[in-house]
């Protein structure tokens, strides 16, 4: 990317995506101009990296960006959208479940969304290995975003709003929620003065051979899986004194034991 062509890049929030995402898009060539946020440090942190300016003041966004990624909590960007004047240029979000019917009657020519499926922390990512999603309400928009997506990762891809969110819902169960099982599987054994690190081959085997699969059902073990019911229920007893976790067991065992995850997808095949 020359310098006749560099994009200007202003962002709206300095959380864990955009502390990602701006440095990747820094070094793929783009220029950052401005941070906004409300945390005027973290924006500031954020902007000093990147030799950008830096505001918690909405009416001191840039006019003359070329891009404003909208980097917040699914919940705030219809509040941004409602309070935020941009200049011309194109206008998008990061989220995985937001639509993109959010722009509409809110006066901007070109907007989408860009979507990283990657759990972020504030750390740097590289996003050569990150699938991005990409969707756009017209070509201009579209033919922008694709260029970014595609200098930042080797996967990318076109994407609609409603596949957008299913993706978003799986990435939760296979992120978010397998990490709260094991953050419970950590509980369990603390409380009775047990070791988490005895569980760590487990969960490296468990995870290294299900990248290695297209379909991780053919690698579920486990009593629910046996059908062994004895065991499943001695399990829920044992875990009296949880009673949620006790449920989330019971469910989940019932889940492996009917493959209600797949009956979806096999009634549709009828």
């Amino acid at each position: 990317m020359d310098s006749a062509t560099v994009k200007r890049i202003a962002c709206i929030g300095s959380g864990n995506v955009a502390a990602s995402l701006l440095p990747a898009l820094y070094g793929a060539g783009y220029k950052i101009v401005q941070v906004y946020s409300r945390n005027l440090r973290t924006a500031q942190q954020l902007a000093k990296v990147l030799g950008a300016a830096s505001t918690d003041n909405p009416a001191d966004l840039s006019p003359n960006a070329d891009i404003y990624i909208i980097a917040v909590p699914d919940d705030e960007i219809e509040n941004v959208l409602s309070k935020t004047t941009f200049g011309r240029g194109i206008v998008v979000h990061t989220s995985g479940s937001t639509p993109m019917s959010v722009f509409e009657k809110r006066g901007i020519a070109h907007y989408g969304v860009l979507y990283p499926l990657q759990t972020f922390m504030r750390h740097s990512v590289n996003f050569l290995r990150v699938p991005v999603y990409v969707e756009a309400s017209d070509n201009v928009a579209m033919i922008e975003l694709m260029f970014m997506a595609r200098k930042l990762s080797a996967e990318v891809y076109k994407i609609t709003s409603e596949k957008r969110m299913l993706l978003h819902i799986a990435a939760v169960f296979a992120c978010n929620f397998s990490n709260h099982l094991l953050t419970i599987a950590a509980r369990l054994l603390n409380d009775k003065d047990l070791s988490y690190v005895s569980l760590k081959p487990l969960i490296c085997e468990t995870f290294e051979r299900a990248i290695q699969v297209d379909n991780p059902e053919l690698l579920q073990t486990g009593p629910a899986m046996r059908g062994d019911a004895k065991i499943v229920s001695q399990h829920i007893k044992a875990l009296a004194d949880y009673p949620l976790i006790q449920q989330i067991y019971k469910l989940i065992s019932e889940s492996i034991m009917t493959k209600e995850s797949n009956q979806g997808k096999q009634s549709k095949a009828k």
